[in-house]
Formats: structure tokens, C-alpha cells, sequence
């Protein structure tokens, strides 16, 4: 009787303990998808910041042509359909062919991507002891650099210049002292949305 009290109590302390200094984590899960959800919505969010900032007043009521060659591997999808959304909002008459254009609005591509970066504070690369973090700080960047032309078909003569702009965008993962990952940016992270 008396080694079951014994038992009983070792038990509840190891228990107590368990739950007083064990920790926690969490985990963002990586798809195998070619390009992941963040960097989609990083790339998408400088994309969005560049193509509102480009002012089509001048070729209202043109119809007009977008050539989106200059795109590259972008040419087709969300890229196309934000920049006819963005001339089409400044009363633009979009064509659907050369042929029927009277302008045609050449696009190119300069950046479209993402960057990251990742800091550390704590014990890294000793033989023999294992790594410990006391703050670990991960960074990525999407940016966007577009520059845009119109010409009339018939006499080649360029009638508008947007100019080069670009528009970055980021999100900040930061875990201290084994909590977190604390998100901050100019995107929202999913994981900072579950249970929502």
C-alpha cells in the first residue's frame, strides 16, 4: 500500500513537471508544389503594388492591344489578366487581337521572384553539442519590376511611357526563445490564421 502512495506521487510529479517546463512547437507544413503559397503571395503582392500604380488616363477611350511577350514566362495568368484589369479601370477599350487595335501596349518584365534570408542568435556548428537557437529570424522577399509602352500600330510613334517601377513585398518569421513563429509583413501567412 505504502509503494503504491510512492508510485501515485512519483507520477503526479513527473506529470506536473511535464506539463510545467515541456514546450511546444509548431510547423508550417511545405507543399511540393513547384513554387510554395508564400512566395505565390509574395510574388502576387508586388505584382498588385506595381501594376495599381500605373496611371493609363492617356490612352481612355483607345482601343487598345497588350503585348504581353516582354513577360516571359509570366506572359499568361495572373500578370495579363491584373494589367487589362488596371487599363480596363481607366476606361482603356481593350482588343482582343492586333488587328482590331489602333495602340498596342507592350509590357516587359524585369523582376518577378523571390529572395530570403535567415539569422540566428545561439550556438551553431560546434562539434559535439547539439545546435541551439535562442532567436531565429526568417526573411523573404517577393518583388515585381514592370515598365510599360504604347504605340500607335500604323506609325510606330510611342504615344505613352509608364517608366520602370517596382514594388517589393516581405513576410517576417521570427521564433524567440522557443516561442512563436510570430508573422509580420505585408502578406498574411496562413498559419497565422488557423482556427479562424
Amino acid at each position: 500500500m505504502k509503494n503504491q502512495w510512492k508510485h501515485r506521487i512519483v507520477c503526479l510529479a513527473l506529470g506536473t513537471a511535464t506539463l510545467v517546463f515541456g514546450g511546444c512547437r509548431s510547423t508550417v507544413r511545405v507543399t511540393d508544389s513547384a513554387e510554395s503559397g508564400t512566395q505565390q503571395l509574395l510574388m502576387n503582392s508586388s505584382a498588385d503594388a506595381v501594376i495599381c500604380s500605373f496611371d493609363f488616363t492617356l490612352l481612355a477611350d483607345r482601343r487598345c492591344y497588350l503585348d504581353t511577350t516582354g513577360l516571359g514566362k509570366a506572359n499568361s495568368g495572373y500578370l495579363t489578366y491584373r494589367l487589362r484589369e488596371q487599363m480596363g479601370s481607366f476606361g482603356v477599350r481593350l482588343s482582343e487581337t492586333r488587328d482590331d487595335a489602333e495602340v498596342i501596349v507592350e509590357a516587359g518584365l524585369a523582376a518577378y521572384g523571390t529572395d530570403s534570408r535567415r539569422d540566428t542568435v545561439g550556438i551553431t556548428d560546434v562539434d559535439r553539442l547539439p545546435d541551439l537557437y535562442l532567436c531565429v529570424d526568417d526573411v523573404q522577399y517577393g518583388v515585381a519590376k514592370l515598365s510599360l509602352f504604347a504605340r500607335e500600330k500604323e506609325t510606330g510613334l510611342v504615344i505613352w511611357h509608364s517608366g520602370a517601377m517596382r514594388a517589393d513585398s516581405y513576410q517576417d518569421i521570427r521564433k524567440v526563445l522557443g516561442s512563436g513563429p510570430y508573422y509580420t509583413g505585408t502578406i498574411q501567412h496562413s498559419g497565422t490564421r488557423v482556427g479562424h
